[in-house]
């Protein structure tokens, strides 16, 4: 039994899809420009919940299937990053943890997409994952308004003109370098699940007469080009061509030779452009070429060649996007530790408690010891680590300072 390539094919959002748009406590800021954006969108029915009540959410949740969920406002995450807090309201918040059973719920029934533009996101991410969600966008870190309106505007404007949601991503982040923010293109972070599939906003459908004609003109030309076949005007044809390399014998063959010839053209071009990749939008670029030829694939025998070269490549895909995917996420709470731990030390700080700041950065390397040498984020794991080892040497240096010179209130070193 060989293995199924619908399970490779991009995920394209419904025709006409569903988005549930919360919008939370908005005290000190402004959340306009967040509703206009998504209501400039194409092709979506959006219900709008304004600073909803518990029950109204969960109401909500229920009452239809969400593709995408999205929500402004404040938010918070826990300091082991495992889950995080949203405000709904102005007088009550919620633990995604303590909703993970609705959640689940409307992952089961369809959601592709969560975001959340709001601050201090990656505690929501890390609870949102952990419930299969595909994919989730957040914020790293408090954010400005005008960094959130900003990101929202630029991502959907790409997202929704049919690209996939990496690339839109990408974009989008690539955008607020424009912005006079120090560090606004790092904010945005996007977590995707190890089983997820590239996800393309929908696009124009043909009518039913439009499909129909379509459907006659494919035959028309299907009869053509069998009466050519027939009184052997395909080998001129193929002769006086730049195709002449695919002239074969018997004739019966060619069209599986010519097949062949195509396919292994595209795998040559995604190899190359894996070889190449600097993110992982670019490797889901090359996926998605690859995903392209999957209804081709399907006229091979499992036991050809080309048919196996086929399913090495999405696999070796498949298997690249989930480990940088995953890479992207120790790095990420690796650099938030260490972070914290550097920022908590000042000129008072005592001998104990610069001692935990060099423990907590000592994980930190530990930690990103784990990314490799051929991952994508392995020269900023690097860069990180030397940093966090000076930064360590500096702190013991410091610590040993203190020793020589203990006051009365010191503890013993």
């Amino acid at each position: 039994m060989h293995q199924s390539l619908s399970t490779f094919s991009p995920t394209y959002l419904p025709s006409r899809f569903r988005l549930l748009a919360i919008l939370g406590n908005s005290q000190g800021i402004n959340l306009t420009e967040d509703e206009q954006s998504l209501k400039n969108l194409p092709y979506v029915e959006i219900e709008w919940l304004k600073e909803p009540s518990r029950q109204e959410l969960h109401s909500m949740l229920h009452r239809k299937k969400w593709d995408i969920l999205f929500f402004a406002g404040h938010s918070s995450s826990e300091e082991d990053l495992t889950t995080g807090n949203i405000a709904i309201n102005s007088q009550n918040s919620l633990n995604l943890h303590q909703f993970k059973h609705t959640l689940r719920d409307v992952q089961q029934n369809g959601l592709k997409l969560a975001i959340f533009n709001s601050c201090d996101g990656l505690g929501l991410a890390n609870a949102l994952v952990d419930l299969r969600i595909p994919y989730i966008i957040v914020m790293r870190e408090p954010v400005p308004d005008q960094v959130a309106q900003n990101f929202l505007q630029f991502f959907l404007e790409s997202f929704s003109t049919g690209i996939s949601l990496y690339k839109a991503f990408r974009q989008a982040r690539k955008k607020l370098e424009s912005l006079e923010y120090p560090g606004a293109i790092q904010i945005p972070v996007i977590v995707q699940h190890p089983t997820a599939q590239p996800l393309i906003w929908p696009q124009y459908q043909p009518s039913r007469v439009e499909q129909f004609v379509t459907l006659i003109l494919k035959q028309y030309l299907r009869i053509t080009l069998t009466t050519v076949l027939l009184v052997g005007l395909v080998t001129s044809v193929f002769i006086l061509s730049p195709y002449s390399e695919f002239l074969c014998e018997p004739i019966g063959n060619c069209n599986t030779r010519v097949m062949e010839h195509r396919i292994t053209k595209t795998l040559g071009q995604v190899n190359n452009l894996n070889d190449a990749a600097q993110s992982i939008a670019e490797i889901e670029e090359a996926k998605k070429i690859l995903n392209s030829i999957a209804d081709k694939i399907n006229t091979l025998s499992p036991e050809n060649e080309v048919y196996i070269a086929y399913i090495n490549m999405n696999n070796k895909l498949y298997n690249r996007l989930g480990k940088e995917n995953n890479n992207q996420q120790l790095l990420t709470e690796a650099t938030k530790v260490a972070q914290k731990a550097i920022d908590d030390i000042n000129q008072y700080s005592t001998v104990d408690e610069m001692k935990f700041a060099v423990t907590q950065l000592r994980k930190s390397t530990v930690k990103l010891q784990e990314i490799t040498s051929k991952s994508l984020f392995n020269n900023r794991s690097k860069k990180l680590q030397q940093k966090y080892e000076e930064k360590i040497k500096d702190f013991n240096k410091q610590i040993e300072d203190k020793c020589k010179y203990r006051g009365h209130w010191q503890p013993k070193c």
